[in-house]
Formats: structure tokens, C-alpha cells, sequence
């Protein structure tokens, strides 16, 4: 059975808050435990159904610092049963690990769920070792479901469904749109909104993923400053790099680690409860983290687009990964380099749709630069030298982390990592920048190297 897709762009509580005093805020973030998620796309199985293929997705994720996966669902028993034989898998396997990695489900409203679905959602899970719990109840987060969609039938939204979810005896951390002014990278006003909308929340989930870094990082901020200041959950959220796919064709410039970095940055220091990383593999997006084995399509939407490397966006977030858990930037042991480039030059067209004579730039394409990015971080100061093409140039950096760029040319790319007299690391990127192939689709490219 073919799995539905779920496609993105899917009263007041002022005398609680006044009642709250700094102490007890204070308690419940020392109580909380930092954890990082990852937005697991339950329709786009990595290595297969199963449990040897669930079990290296978590091993994979285990190793990186993720301590467990939300399981989005567009679908359910009332109408693709394969989503819930997927996740009955993906816990089965989690069991069988026994490594404490947790689960919890992230209802995706824009697909037909109905209030039966989400029940069983809920119910079928919660004595699973591995299910996620807070204050002794099972976690259900969401995209979607502020308003009841056209999908939708038998169901409610809105502050009905949060009320139906505590029926169930669960805690519920959506992401809910604001409404009627929909913004991806919410303001003030946008969040207050929400806040003063849905006073029965327990928290709130972010879902950014279609904004600059500087954008996203600042909607982080006050989310957290909101919700952590209620009392309440707040899961703060990181990504890679946004491009939406066919008649959304649009895309967010990155500048390779960067804008990831600063929503890291934003989570840290606005002491999100959780976070979760959007995503570990939405290749329909582009958004995804997860290592993948081959590039081969995945999905028959997807015949013409071959997945590009993102691990490195992974990768290179370990470090602000152990910050968030550990309330301190950890120390560097090993003399690392993350590379990040789109493998053509920004003005070229590239098919925009399923039809391959549909050629175009994607929204935000103006944005973007040609330009080679690379993040280090360095035990010691040292000396990085690009090779672009048949272009080059050497940067003096310091120790600890630092961002580099530099305008690329076609060809390969080289990355020499030097300190004094010696070779640290020499790396030719694996793919090179084509000079007129845009079969990338402005996708980006990643790869990494460490010294031995």
C-alpha cells in the first residue's frame, strides 16, 4: 500500500502566568532534562520496514546524540493502516535494542486522522519502555491541527483536540500555526497569539524549517522566553537547509552550517526543553540529517531528484548537541572540517516539477551565493586552503569553531587543513560543482573529514 505523503503548509492564560513566581519556573527547568529530537518521516522508510532497518536509523541517531525520534503520521488505522505497522515496528525495534532511545508520535493533521486514530495513537504505546513520558504521562506532539482541515472527518481541533488528547491521559506539545496570520518565522504578536488561543497546551513544538537562520533563531528565542516563562514545554527546533519540492518549489539560503548554528545557538540560550531536528529525513524537503547509504530515489515523485549527503549538517551539530545537554561547550579533541556547496552555480534553471521540461529557479534563489562554505573546529590555530576548480585561497584560523567561505568555481573542491609544516587533512570533496548539470536541483551538498 502506498503511503500518503504529508506535505508541509500542515482564553488568555495571564493569571496563570501572573501566579507563577521566578522560583517555580526556575524548578521546572532543573527538573527538565535537556533531550534532542529528531522529526522522523514515517513515510519514507531509509533501509525498509523492518527490524533490522528500524534498528539502524537508531543506532545511527544513538551515536550522533539523539535520544529519539517523533514519528510523524499523516495517516492511520481509518485510512493507510501501514503508518501504524510502521511505528508498531519502529518500537519493536527500539525494544530490542534496550538502549533507552525514546519515541513518541507526531500526528501530521494535514492528513485525514480522525479522533479514533489519535487515540490509538496514544493508548497503543503507553507502557512501551520506549515510549517518551513527561510527569508520568505519554508525549503526543503534532504538525497541525489548530483548525480542522478539509481531510478531516470524525475529529476535532483546535483547544477540542487538546481537550481530547487529555482525555486520553496524554501530554500534548504541538505545532500549532498561528491564525489567521500564518507565519513560518513567528513575531511576538504570532506567538501571543497561539499562547492566548490554546491556554490548555502543555507546550508548544516549533516546527521551522522555511526560514533564514537569523529568522528561526529569533522565533526560538521567544517561543522559549514564552513558554518557559508559563511554566510549560518548550521543543525548540533546528535545521539543515529548506527546499520545497514541485509547485512549492522554494528555498531558504543556509549559508552551509551557519544558519544551523545559530538556531543552536537560539535553543542553548533560551534553555528550550527539548530539542527537535527538522528533520531526519524529509527527502521530499530536503531537510533531512540521517546518513544515507546510496542516493537512489525514494519515492516515484521523486524519480528525477537524487538525495545529496546532508550527514554533515549532523555531524557538525554533535558539538552543539553535547552544549545543550551538558549546559557547556564541550571541548574540541579532534581537528575537524565540514564542507557545504550546491553542486551548480544559483543562475542556472532545473526541473521544477514531475515534468522534466519544466525548467525554473526556485523562489529565494536570489538569495543564495556561489560560494563554497566550511565549518572547523580546531584544537589549535591552523590554516585552511580551498582549491575551487582552478581558483584558491588560504585563511588563517583560529581554534575553536569558525565558519569560512570563499566565491567557488566548477570543478572539484579540495580542502587542505595545515598547522605549521604539516598536512592535518587533505580532502577532495565527492562530488564536484558542475559548470551546467542541475540535476541537484539547488540542493546542497555536504561532506566532512577528520584529522588521524
Amino acid at each position: 500500500m502506498l503511503l500518503s505523503m504529508p506535505i508541509r503548509h500542515g482564553l488568555a492564560c495571564l493569571i496563570l502566568m501572573a501566579a507563577l513566581s521566578l522560583s517555580s519556573v526556575q524548578s521546572y527547568a532543573a527538573a527538565s532534562k535537556p533531550m534532542v529530537f529528531a522529526h522522523y518521516m514515517v513515510c519514507f522508510a531509509n533501509y525498509g520496514n523492518n527490524l533490522d532497518a528500524y534498528e539502524k536509523e537508531i543506532q545511527a541517531a544513538q551515536r550522533r546524540g539523539i535520544d529519539g525520534f517523533a514519528l510523524n503520521c499523516g495517516g492511520w488505522l481509518s485510512n493507510d493502516p501501514q503508518y501504524r505497522f510502521r511505528v508498531v515496528k519502529f518500537y519493536e525495534a527500539a525494544a530490542a535494542l534496550n538502549s533507552g532511545f525514546k519515541l513518541f508520535i507526531s500526528a501530521d493533521f494535514n492528513g485525514p486522522l480522525k479522533n479514533s486514530d489519535v487515540a490509538d495513537m496514544i493508548n497503543t504505546f503507553r507502557s512501551h519502555p520506549n515510549q517518551l513520558m513527561y510527569d508520568g504521562k505519554p508525549v503526543l506532539s503534532s504538525f497541525g491541527g489548530e483548525i480542522l482541515g478539509p481531510k478531516r472527518t470524525e475529529s476535532c481541533a483546535g483547544e477540542e483536540m487538546v481537550a481530547f488528547v487529555h482525555q486520553q491521559g496524554a501530554v500534548f506539545v504541538p505545532y500549532y500555526y498561528p491564525r489567521p496570520n500564518i507565519s513560518e518565522v513567528p513575531k511576538q504578536s504570532h506567538i501571543d497569539q497561539v499562547f492566548d488561543s490554546f491556554p490548555d497546551l502543555d507546550g508548544y513544538f516549533y516546527f521551522g524549517a522555511a526560514g533564514s537562520g537569523p529568522a528561526m533563531a529569533e522565533s526560538n528565542r521567544l517561543l522559549a522566553k514564552k513558554w518557559i516563562g508559563a511554566g510549560k514545554i518548550y521543543m525548540g527546533s533546528v535545521t539543515p537547509f529548506y527546499r520545497g519540492y514541485g509547485g512549492n518549489f522554494r528555498l531558504t539560503a543556509t549559508r552551509g552550517f551557519e544558519a544551523m548554528q545559530q538556531e543552536w545557538m537560539a535553543a542553548i540560550e533560551g534553555h528550550a526543553t527539548w530539542v527537535e531536528i527538522v528533520t531526519w529525513n524529509d527527502f521530499m524537503e530536503s531537510t533531512y540529517v540521517g546518513p544515507i547509504d546510496t542516493p537512489e530515489v525514494v519515492a516515484p515523485a521523486l524519480k528525477f531528484d537524487f538525495r545529496q549527503p546532508h550527514v554533515a549538517y549532523l555531524d557538525c551539530s554533535r558539538y552543539y548537541i553535547d552544549w545543550f545537554k551538558n549546559g557547556a561547550p564541550p571541548k574540541i579533541k579532534t581537528d575537524s572540517i565540514y564542507y557545504f556547496y550546491q553542486l551548480h552555480p544559483k543562475a542556472l534553471k532545473a526541473v521544477i516539477a514531475n515534468d522534466p521540461t519544466q525548467l525554473g529557479r526556485p523562489s529565494g534563489a536570489d538569495k543564495l551565493e556561489d560560494k563554497v562554505y566550511v565549518t572547523l573546529m580546531l584544537t589549535k590555530p591552523a590554516e585552511l586552503t580551498i582549491y575551487s576548480g582552478e581558483t584558491s585561497q588560504t585563511f588563517p584560523v583560529d581554534a575553536g569553531v569558525n565558519n569560512i567561505e570563499m566565491p567557488f568555481a566548477p570543478g572539484p573542491q579540495r580542502f587542505v587543513l595545515a598547522r605549521g609544516k604539516k598536512t592535518l587533512i587533505d580532502k577532495t570533496g565527492e562530488l564536484p560543482i558542475q559548470a551546467t548539470d542541475t540535476s541537484a536541483r539547488f540542493n546542497f551538498f555536504s561532506g566532512e573529514a577528520s584529522a588521524q
